[in-house]
């Protein structure tokens, strides 16, 4: 019973949370003039950004990954790999962030949970086996201050392996935005 009160507050949250990010996206204004960048042959625009938007995407979710992005200077990610998993903490200073960064990280979750794949064309191929074994995957997510907390284990060695390269993928996007991208597509 007391797991099913704390699953229930936990979604409760992430609906509460969910509703913030809207609202939050439907007040955001951008104040940036459309830039197009080229590198290696590869064009895109980073106002816009279209390559985030999957083939089953939102347009909260496309607008939450696009802020992260835009902003991710501003995110502070620590990763702990575990025998089973990983454990990660992803916060910001940046109090217009926060409900952006949550949002995506509970809808990612749930996604993996329901093995609903966005096939969001930059996402990095460790996602198809996330996706795939899902079921896999043992989660519990803590708010914090400032962003949250999230410990995933499995007792599958490949599910493990991919939360550990996926985590770390994250540390860098988190650290280098779409720098990260692009040298991952080019491989």
């Amino acid at each position: 019973m007391k797991k099913i009160l704390v699953l229930g507050a936990v979604s409760l949250g992430l609906i509460a949370i969910t509703a913030s990010v809207t609202v939050a996206i439907t007040s955001h204004s951008s104040k940036h003039s459309s830039s197009m960048h080229h590198k290696h042959g590869m064009a895109h625009d980073e106002v816009n950004m279209p390559m985030l938007n999957g083939r089953d995407t939102s347009q909260l979710e496309v607008d939450e990954m696009r802020q992260l992005f835009q902003n991710h200077r501003d995110i502070n990610r620590t990763v702990e790999l575990l025998d089973s998993g990983i454990k990660t903490i992803t916060e910001t200073d940046n109090e217009d962030l926060i409900t952006f960064l949550v949002g995506h990280a509970a809808g990612m979750i749930n996604r993996v949970e329901e093995n609903r794949d966005p096939l969001v064309p930059i996402q990095s191929p460790t996602l198809k086996i996330l996706f795939k074994k899902g079921h896999l995957i043992k989660t519990n997510i803590e708010l914090t201050d400032r962003g949250l907390s999230v410990i995933q284990t499995s007792s599958d060695a490949e599910v493990v392996q991919a939360l550990q390269k996926h985590a770390l993928e994250v540390s860098d996007l988190a650290e280098r935005g779409m720098a990260a991208v692009h040298q991952q597509m080019m491989k």
